[in-house]
């Protein structure tokens, strides 16, 4: 992605926190980037996809920085922590201060659902390798990597959710996620 692109995103995404999807418009965005709305449109075909470029780019640096905090762990119960946790903290930090929100969700989950479908699989195959790992080294029982990853993913949805991350504050959702951890652990550790 170009860096105009992400100067349109980053503009638009602060209009919708703190106007909402809906009442945000192209003229507004173009300027917030003192540029033309027809400039906008040389970038992307419309509001929606400057939405979904805001939607993807956050979802990419979650796994992210969910992967990066997993591999930075040998052991794979702290793996499946920093996994979890980094993720938490990054969209708690997105969504915290996020006033608008229905809107957004309302659009993805009518029109784009398949993206959320394509981001869960890769959450599920990292989730996959760090079980497959705890296998390997003793940590967790023998199982169905995949759908204990399905699983856990499931079960820590909470941790994830815009509604969830906005309403509540950061070192309770760690807490319960430490605690449902703790739980986890008691199910899978050999």
């Amino acid at each position: 992605m170009s860096d105009v692109c992400d100067i349109i995103m980053d503009a638009a995404e602060r209009r919708f926190a703190g106007y909402g999807y809906n009442k945000t418009t192209m003229a507004e965005i173009a300027a917030d980037c003192d540029m033309s709305v027809g400039n906008l449109y040389r970038h992307f075909k419309n509001k929606e996809a400057i939405a979904m470029g805001n939607v993807r780019r956050l979802l990419e640096s979650k796994l992210e920085a969910g992967r990066r905090a997993a591999q930075s762990k040998g052991d794979a119960c702290d793996a499946l922590a920093a996994f979890l946790l980094a993720r938490l903290r990054l969209a708690h930090a997105h969504y915290a201060g996020t006033r608008h929100l229905f809107d957004m969700i309302a659009l993805i989950n009518a029109r784009h659902r398949d993206m959320l479908l394509d981001y869960e699989a890769k959450v599920i195959d990292v989730l996959a390798g760090i079980i497959e790992r705890g296998v390997v080294q003793g940590r967790f029982h023998p199982c169905d990597a995949k759908q204990m990853a399905y699983d856990i993913h499931q079960a820590t949805l909470r941790y994830n959710s815009p509604i969830y991350l906005k309403n509540n504050p950061l070192p309770e959702l760690e807490a319960d996620l430490n605690r449902l951890l703790a739980l986890l652990y008691r199910g899978i550790a050999c």
